[in-house]
C-alpha cells in the first residue's frame, strides 16, 4: 500500500455579521486538527478543534486578510475582497522545509529612531572622516566618542566606557596595545590602509568575549586577501594648524591560485599651532609641546587557494 506525501487542505470560510467561521480538511475529507488562523495587524488567533472547525469574532467589515499555518504545510494568506459572500477554498501545500515569515515596518525613521546596534564605516564615508588617530576617525558616530590627550592619542568612548572596556580588534584579533591600560598611549591600529570599521555594541559583543562591555572596533583591511582582483588605492593629505603631511598606497593582485597584498603608510607633523596671551592682554603665536608626531608602517600578506 503506498500512501502519497500530498495533501491539500479545503477551508470552506462564512463571513458572519460578527465574525468569521470555517473548516480545514485535507484532500480525503478528514478535519485537520491544529491548523492555526491569525488575523493580519491584530493578535486574534483561533485554532481548529477536532473536526476541523474554527470560528473568530471580529468585525468582517474591517477584516481583509487572514493567515493560515497548518503543521506539515506551507503557509498561506487569503485576502478577503468586500462584499464577499462565496466560500473560499485553499490549498495547502504538504511540505518538510521549515518556513520562516519576514516581516518588516514600511515607517521612515531618522538615523537616531533607528539607529542598530552594528554600524559600518567604509568607503568614500571612511575616506572623508579620515583622521590621524581612531578616536578622531569615529567621533562623530552615533553613540561614540572620543577620549583626547593631545592630537596623536585618542580612543574610542562607547557608553561611557573605554580603555580595556572597548575592544579594539585588527581583523577580529585584539590589537592588545598599551592604549588599553593607559589612554593616553596611541592606538596601534593604523586606520588610513582600512577598507571598513565596524563598531558592535549590546549582545553583539560577545561574539568577543564578557569583557567587551562597551562595545567593539574591529578594523579591517586586506592584509589577507580575500580574492585576487587586481586592486590599487593610495591618499595624500596635510594640515596646516600642524603642518601634517601623511601618504598611504595599497595593492592586491595574484592570479586564479595565489593572492597577495601590500600597504604602507608614512605620517609626520610637528607641533600644534595655539594662540598665546601676555600678562598684558597681547596676543602672539606659539606651540603645543610635544605635540608632534611620526609614523610609519607597513603590512604584506598573501593567500593561496
Amino acid at each position: 500500500m503506498k500512501l502519497t506525501a500530498n495533501l491539500f487542505a479545503l477551508m470552506t470560510l462564512s463571513n458572519l455579521a460578527h465574525g468569521i467561521s470555517g473548516q480545514v480538511l485535507d484532500s480525503s475529507g478528514e478535519p485537520i486538527y491544529g491548523a492555526s488562523i491569525e488575523v493580519a495587524g491584530s493578535r486574534q488567533q483561533a485554532q481548529t478543534d477536532a473536526q476541523g472547525r474554527f470560528s473568530l469574532e471580529v468585525n468582517t467589515s474591517q477584516l481583509r486578510e487572514i493567515h493560515i499555518n497548518a503543521p506539515g504545510h506551507s503557509h498561506k494568506t487569503v485576502i478577503l475582497q468586500a462584499g464577499q459572500d462565496e466560500p473560499l477554498k485553499v490549498t495547502l501545500q504538504h511540505t518538510v522545509i521549515e518556513q520562516i515569515d519576514v516581516t518588516a515596518t514600511p515607517l521612515h525613521a531618522s538615523t537616531i529612531e533607528s539607529a542598530q546596534p552594528v554600524t559600518v564605516v567604509a568607503g568614500e564615508e571612511l575616506r572623508r572622516k579620515q583622521a590621524s588617530t581612531l578616536g578622531e576617525t569615529l567621533k562623530n558616530e552615533v553613540g561614540v566618542h572620543s577620549s583626547y590627550f593631545g592630537p596623536v592619542a585618542s580612543s574610542p568612548i562607547i557608553r561611557g566606557l573605554n580603555g580595556p572596556r572597548v575592544l579594539i580588534t585588527q581583523n577580529g584579533l585584539d590589537s592588545a596595545d598599551a592604549s588599553r591600560v593607559g589612554p593616553d598611549h596611541v592606538v596601534a591600529t593604523e586606520t588610513i590602509t582600512a577598507e571598513q570599521i565596524e563598531i558592535l555594541r549590546g549582545p553583539a559583543t560577545l561574539f568577543y568575549g564578557s569583557g567587551a562591555i562597551g562595545g567593539v572596533v574591529n578594523v579591517v583591511d586586506e592584509r589577507i586577501p580575500t580574492s585576487s582582483e587586481n586592486r590599487t588605492a593610495y591618499s595624500l593629505g596635510s594640515n596646516t594648524v600642524a603642518d601634517e603631511r601623511e601618504a598611504s598606497l595599497a595593492h592586491t593582485g595574484g592570479n586564479d591560485q595565489l593572492a597577495y597584498h601590500v600597504d604602507s603608510f608614512w605620517r609626520k607633523s610637528d607641533d600644534y599651532e595655539i594662540p598665546t596671551s601676555s600678562d598684558y592682554g597681547e596676543e602672539s603665536s606659539g606651540v603645543l609641546e610635544n605635540s608632534d608626531s611620526k609614523s610609519k608602517g607597513f603590512n604584506i600578506g598573501g593567500n593561496w587557494f
